[in-house]
């Protein structure tokens, strides 16, 4: 490797400043064009920081980054070791106010504007995007104060649930977090009436904020009922999950996530506790489901339809393949494609035998092996026999192709479908770098007689790295459609015409740039699509183009109407969110 005798000079440098642990933050003017930082006259003294801790119940803390333990005057050899062996742990980062899942956006976009745990001890260890102050909001008081404390001081406000958001959205430079993740309360209704309607909306769930999908299926169990949560066990039920939409395996059953809130607590922009519903303050309720996390307020509280647990038929199918086989690079790929390829053309055919059937297809490409994890859920029935004889057609064409042993696979009746929603899923997903984006393919593509079959094409040809994966989910279409006439909310139109959501993840290592984007991939994928549905706001390209139209479609000018009437300073902005385009990317200034 070529080094310059100037980066010699910048090493040197660099590790110059590592002994003084300085934190590396912008400076804003501090005016109501800017954001106040760090740095800044107008920052809040330490005086003024204890005297608010005391209004919170001592609910503030000073965040380092998790890796701080690593490196320089904070280094500790046995917190560096269990940071190290705890990274990847998406509850421990959780647990964690100084971590997102995604640690690319925990970074700062310059050489060593980061604090990895895996980078050598005299690296300096910069605060990047992770805020200086949290408030661990342990009720909606505790958030009201802070909202006032952030725009009496005129601070740049993150809003951080379980981290999960994969262009950092809950993270910020020289920020002030207010973290909801503390806020566990569950109740359970069996005939829920919204305030301010006499009329019961049937049984549903309170979440406080700070729920995680698991646990709220868990708290359904014991109540005989199920609800629509994330794919991943570690994402909270309510929050951005169901602001941005709320994709789910329940999806074609139930409607998508939004679809299925009845009322949301809020604290606003001026720092109040409303309440919003069908019946008051209807403009945010509007909002609020599809117009995206962190942006209209703080979401204090979630109530959310629930259903009777009733019986499901789960397919399962794996496959583990070496890269290479009998010396021939790329025939694992080729393997995995091509049972990738028999299930995603027998997914139309599912569909039809019930309008409710949701899938997931992911192929993941590793340093040595090609892997394939697929889930079929039919729900309301323990009958496999109509399920049955399209699986053994699929079987049957990849004994053919000689990959009978390439692959296992079984089918389980579950008499409570909660007993397979209540297996916790992708706990393991924190600590890489993540870029990421999405494509929702029509009804009309999907259903065509050689659809499958194209979209098929274009994915097994592209370009994969270590660390791709590619999820092809069949999780909308069903109900999701059928609330088209229904359900008045955000949501991007086009999720009534979908019945598949095409995603693309690259996880990288923690020390690669967020810039570095799926380029390669998306554009091809996109393609097949057109004239285009959209995106999903919650699995997203940075670069997307025409982004407010892909993820809100017309909706987008009342979406920014409303953004103005409930926060018309601007004091929840999120990257690529309604209001970002009046400020810079890092939400700082105003443009």
């Amino acid at each position: 490797m070529f080094i310059s005798s100037s980066a010699i000079v910048v090493v040197w440098l660099l590790l110059l400043i590592a002994a003084r642990e300085t934190i590396s933050t912008p400076t804003g003017r501090g005016s109501q064009d800017c954001r106040c930082m760090p740095n800044d006259p107008c920052w809040p003294s330490s005086r003024e920081w204890n005297a608010f801790n005391r209004t919170v119940n001592g609910h503030l803390v000073r965040i380092r980054p998790v890796g701080s333990v690593c490196h320089g005057r904070d280094y500790d050899p046995a917190g560096c070791a269990f940071a190290r062996n705890s990274t990847h742990d998406s509850l421990w980062r959780i647990a964690e106010a100084g971590a997102l899942q995604a640690v690319s956006w925990e970074t700062q976009r310059y050489d060593n504007g980061s604090c990895f745990v895996d980078t050598p001890r005299p690296i300096p260890c910069s605060q990047g995007r992770i805020p200086l102050y949290a408030v661990l909001a342990h009720s909606a008081q505790d958030i009201q104060k802070a909202v006032r404390f952030a725009r009496q001081h005129n601070l740049h406000v993150a809003i951080r649930n379980m981290g999960h958001d994969g262009i950092g959205r809950s993270s910020g430079l020289g920020s002030f977090q207010i973290n909801v993740s503390f806020l566990k309360k569950m109740n359970f209704a069996s005939d829920f009436i919204p305030q301010g309607g006499g009329t019961s909306r049937g049984s549903a769930l309170a979440l406080g904020a700070g729920v995680l999908g698991l646990e709220a299926l868990a708290a359904g169990k014991k109540e005989g009922v199920n609800m629509v949560t994330g794919t991943c066990s570690s994402v909270a039920a309510s929050g951005g999950f169901v602001q941005g939409g709320g994709l789910g395996f329940l999806g074609p059953a139930y409607g998508i996530g939004s679809d299925n809130v009845l009322e949301f607590e809020v604290v606003t922009a001026e720092g109040d506790l409303v309440v919003a519903n069908e019946y008051q303050n209807e403009d945010l309720f509007w909002a609020l489901r599809g117009g995206g996390g962190g942006t209209f307020g703080v979401v204090v509280r979630t109530t959310i339809r629930t259903y009777p647990d009733v019986p499901a038929v789960h397919f399962l199918l794996t496959a583990n393949l070496p890269r290479q086989q009998n010396g021939t690079t790329g025939s694992g790929d080729q393997a995995i494609w091509a049972i990738t390829a028999e299930l995603t053309n027998l997914l139309p055919a599912l569909k039809r035998l019930d309008n409710k059937t949701s899938a997931i297809i992911v192929p993941r490409f590793l340093e040595d092996r090609a892997v394939l994890e697929a889930h079929v859920l039919f729900v309301n029935t323990s009958d496999t026999g109509p399920i049955e004889q399209p699986l053994d057609m699929m079987h049957d064409a990849l004994e053919a192709q000689g990959l009978s042993s390439a692959y296992t696979s079984e089918l389980t009746v579950y008499p409570e479908m909660s007993a397979w929603l209540n297996i916790p899923r992708q706990l393991n997903g924190g600590g890489y770098g993540l870029v990421e984006g999405s494509v929702l393919i029509s009804e009309d593509l999907f259903f065509s007689p050689n659809g499958t079959s194209h979209i098929m094409n274009v994915l097994s040809n592209l370009e994969y790295i270590v660390g791709d994966s590619v999820e092809i989910l069949m999780s909308v279409g069903g109900q999701v459609k059928a609330n088209k006439d229904v359900i008045e909310s955000a949501l991007l139109p086009g999720w009534r015409e979908a019945e598949l959501l095409l995603t693309i993840r690259r996880t990288l290592p923690p020390t690669s740039l967020t810039k570095t984007m799926v380029n390669s991939q998306l554009p091809f994928v996109r393609a097949l699509q057109v004239p285009s549905l959209g995106v999903y706001y919650n699995v997203v390209d940075i670069e997307q183009p025409d982004s407010r139209r892909a993820f809100w479609g017309d909706n987008y000018e009342r979406l920014y109407a409303i953004k103005q009437r409930w926060d018309p300073d601007g004091l929840f902005i999120v990257r690529m969110g309604v209001g970002s385009e009046d400020w810079d990317e890092e939400g700082i200034c105003r443009v």
